[in-house]
């Protein structure tokens, strides 16, 4: 194995459910009364790539604020700690994410972790969200890896399976997302950590004469 490629919303950072969990609650609270279609509308098409935030927030009936809105984005616990851990372990990072780029990047420098992950993926400069295969192979073709020496950790089933189809293997992260019966999958970043350790010593092991 020689890269990790990470899910943002519920792996590095805790709710899976944006949309439920933190950007209507945040909408409601200031004062935003636009339907919901409205709002999920205008959010994929932002994470698309074809609406920009400024856009998103006049479609709800807000001036824009995205700073404002990426408050409301919490760590997962331990995250800077596995990624260091797993750097450390000589293991490239990178991730995969269904976001805008400009919330993106506020994120990522406000916990520090454009300082730990080199190559972010997002949905918007992509211009296709997961589970679409598009950005996939979009991740495999820039990190010049084959398929079997990268490891997907999402927390959707849903978006675990094009990954398979492609030969990259993966790991469940369990999230607020992962639905009743997820199957396998790991829930703390410590756990996620010795999963990768885990794998990683099969294959040592199996490469051993």
């Amino acid at each position: 194995m020689k890269a990790v490629v990470f899910d943002a919303m519920g792996v590095l950072y805790r709710d899976g459910n944006v949309q439920a969990r933190v950007l209507i609650p945040y909408l409601r609270a200031q004062g935003c009364s636009a339907p919901e279609e409205r709002i999920r509308a205008a959010y994929r098409a932002a994470t698309l790539g074809s609406l920009s935030t400024d856009g998103f927030w006049s479609a709800v009936g807000l001036a824009a604020r995205d700073e404002h809105y990426c408050r409301e984005h919490v760590l997962t616990e331990g995250t800077r700690e596995a990624l260091d851990e797993l750097a450390g372990d000589g293991l490239a990072l990178a991730c995969l994410s269904n976001d805008t780029a400009a919330w993106s990047a506020i994120l990522r420098r406000r916990f520090g972790l454009d300082r730990r992950i080199r190559r972010w993926f997002i949905s918007s400069d992509l211009g296709a969200r997961k589970p679409d295969p598009a950005p996939y192979e979009a991740v495999l073709g820039a990190l010049g890896l084959p398929a079997a020496e990268v490891l997907f950790v999402d927390d959707r089933p849903a978006n675990l399976a094009p990954a398979r189809s492609l030969g990259v293997r993966t790991v469940l992260f369990r999230s607020d997302d992962s639905g009743p019966d997820p199957g396998p999958g790991v829930g703390t970043m410590p756990e996620l950590v010795a999963a990768v350790r885990a794998m990683t010593a099969g294959e040592n092991r199996s490469s051993t004469p």
